[in-house]
């Protein structure tokens, strides 16, 4: 889903990163699958650099301008990693990141990259992966390797806490209402489910603009994924997040929805002990790493 919320925040530099940790020195979930990993990945994405302290590097492309899965800032308080302009990296995919590499007793090294390049960052070999909230789909798996779902970045809407849709448990107790959200986004997309009951707002441009259309009564709410809808909540406790739980919801596919870390096509390699990691952290992990994330996160990006 990432794709298409980059119209909110720019990212215009590539600029490399320094290693953010060492690997775990307990027995690694590399030391587990190496037996059996394939030997077919290339020598420019082999995850076999090393620094010059002799330890292996995994090297992590990601955006830094999707909160709370990346973003950058000013210190190293709750676990940022140190840029070489001297800037933090911090997010949902930096401590992915960092439980990955230190399954595999490895070092994390981030690079940052534009969005539109992370795909090219893999295949041209600069990095061995990129963890950056990207959507699994049809289209990017023909230029790379996908891992099993790190997250599922579920579609919620955004109210007044106080409003007449506050209590909303379906898509149809929206009769009436006015939605809106993102233009050229699945969130705003997802919009056309309504329109026989419910009206499709005009796409803005910013959720800066979502909250003030719904705190002025221009809208009744605004569709986002879940994380993003967490993060607005932590500056906007007069709103509310509706997600449909035990009732009928927005309908989505996979592709729109689970988030994966792509490799270099043919790395079955690295691949493996990515999947052999992600197997190992469950669903309550996952959510208490991302709660984390979002109370970490600074109130500028939220």
């Amino acid at each position: 889903m990432k794709r298409e919320i980059r119209v909110f925040l720019a990212s215009a530099m590539i600029l490399s990163l320094a290693a953010c940790g060492g690997g775990s020195s307990q027995t690694s979930t590399a030391e587990k699958v190496s037996d059996s990993a394939s030997s077919s990945a290339s020598a420019d994405t082999s995850s076999e650099e090393e620094n010059a302290d002799g330890r292996k590097v995994l090297r992590v492309a990601m955006s830094a301008d999707y909160a709370p899965f990346d973003w950058l800032q000013g210190d190293d308080s709750n676990g940022a990693c140190l840029t070489t302009n001297d800037s933090y990296m911090n997010g949902y995919d930096v401590l992915m990141a960092q439980k990955i590499a230190d399954e595999l007793d490895m070092d994390l090294e981030i690079t940052q990259v534009e969005w539109d390049g992370l795909i090219l960052s893999i295949t041209s070999g600069k990095v061995d992966c990129a963890i950056a909230g990207m959507s699994i789909t049809g289209e990017r798996s023909q230029s790379v390797d996908f891992s099993d779902p790190y997250y599922n970045a579920d579609i919620v809407a955004v109210v007044a806490s106080d409003g007449a849709y506050a209590d909303v448990q379906t898509l149809t107790d929206f009769e009436g209402a006015t939605l809106t959200s993102s233009l050229n986004t699945v969130w705003y997309d997802v919009l056309d489910q309504i329109t026989d009951y419910a009206t499709k707002g005009a796409g803005l441009d910013t959720f800066a603009a979502m909250v003030s259309a719904v705190n002025s009564g221009k809208v009744d709410g605004f569709t986002c994924d879940y994380p993003s809808a967490k993060s607005i909540l932590m500056t906007n406790p007069n709103l509310k997040i509706i997600d449909f739980e035990g009732g009928d919801g927005f309908e989505v596919s996979k592709e729109e929805t689970d988030l994966g870390i792509p490799v270099q096509k043919g790395n079955s390699e690295l691949l493996e002990k990515i999947n052999a990691v992600l197997a190992t952290i469950s669903q309550e992990e996952r959510d208490e790493m991302m709660d984390q994330a979002v109370a970490s996160q600074p109130a500028s990006q939220e």
